[in-house]
């Protein structure tokens, strides 16, 4: 892949919109569509998808434990999210207005919940580099709506 390619790829907030939608809809799916994810759910989502050695540890996992396993293969999947998470907020609020904009998603202000407003996945069509970004969002969603929030934060090594 150029750097041309990588650079447009991280930039481009169809793309985010796209895999937040992905993500959302594998975490409310999980939940039987009674709960959404709080946009603090949504901010590790790019920075660990828009991160190639992450997209590859997790794309290929299997839902029950995969992310645990992953992390514990890979110690350094963690090294750095935190402050690429925090660079990467607007980032995320451009992609997450464009989704809600083009009607994948919505938001509940009182419920704090982010919720599937499309129900067919998003596809984002450029080429083979994005087929396991959406499939590593899919399971993120899944261990998310899965993992308490205090035990996804000591996984990943984050804090809000």
């Amino acid at each position: 892949m150029s750097l041309a390619t990588e650079a447009d790829l991280v930039q481009n907030p169809a793309l985010g919109a796209a895999l937040l939608h992905t993500f959302t809809l594998e975490y409310c799916e999980q939940n039987r569509n009674k709960s959404g994810p709080p946009i603090t759910h949504l901010l590790p989502v790019l920075p660990m998808l828009l991160h190639e050695e992450t997209v590859q540890e997790l794309y290929r996992r299997h839902y029950e434990g995969g992310l645990l396993l992953a992390l514990s293969e890979n110690r350094t999947l963690t090294i750095g999210l935190q402050e690429r998470m925090q660079s990467t907020v607007p980032r995320t609020m451009r992609a997450l207005n464009l989704a809600l904009a083009a009607g994948l998603l919505t938001y509940d202000p009182v419920e704090d919940q982010v919720r599937v407003a499309a129900k067919t996945r998003a596809e984002f069509s450029s080429g083979a580099e994005t087929k396991p970004m959406h499939a590593a969002a899919t399971r993120l969603g899944y261990w998310f709506a899965t993992v308490r929030i205090e035990q996804l934060c000591s996984y990943l090594r984050i804090k809000f």
